[in-house]
């Protein structure tokens, strides 16, 4: 790492390679493409199957929570929102995931229409997820979301690499709410 002329802060991956990377052989592996480019198609998100008896375990927590609302504030508006989420929920769940194309070179992320800017994040993660893995980058704002991108395994080192000439990588778990929703597989 070091610091520019103003005396702000930059990140040189050659400074502090075990922040930087996953795995050292990652470095070794030169980008795909001819311009330092990769490009792939992926789901946006991970879809679990949910059988008829998921929906009917929701509807039966979306009650139970309803009258417990209900029992300890009295409230037939509150115990309403519940059944409103709980089918909010349901309705969520049963989204199918899009197929996105994915890309990556020397300027930024691009997601379908979307372009990020690697300026726009301050480090990346690579978060196990099961089988596969995704790579989280965290945005530099303070309330923005991750953005999360999802790729084939065998590209793992590739697109490793040519993150990791332009952001910090850091170790990152999972957190409360993503370990809740993988538990119930949603």
């Amino acid at each position: 790492m070091n610091s520019g002329p103003e005396g702000s802060w930059q990140f040189n991956p050659g400074a502090d390679s075990e922040s930087s990377v996953v795995n050292p052989e990652a470095t070794a592996i030169p980008p795909a493409g001819p311009e330092g480019s990769i490009s792939w198609t992926a789901s946006e998100f991970i879809a679990h199957h949910k059988s008829p008896g998921w929906y009917l375990v929701l509807a039966a927590a979306a009650i139970a929570g309803a009258l417990l609302v209900w029992v300890i504030v009295h409230d037939k508006i509150s115990a309403g929102v519940v059944i409103v989420a709980a089918l909010f929920l349901g309705i969520f769940a049963a989204r199918k995931p899009r197929q996105l194309q994915y890309r990556l070179d020397d300027k930024g992320l691009t997601i379908g229409e979307r372009r990020f800017a690697y300026g726009s994040f301050r480090s990346f993660a690579v978060v196990p997820e099961g089988a596969f893995s995704s790579i989280e980058f965290v945005p530099l704002k303070r309330f923005s979301p991750l953005t999360t991108i999802y790729y084939d395994p065998a590209d793992e080192a590739k697109i490793i690499a040519l993150i990791s000439e332009r952001l910090p990588m850091e170790q990152r778990q999972k957190s409360l709410i993503d370990r809740l929703m993988w538990r119930i597989r949603f």
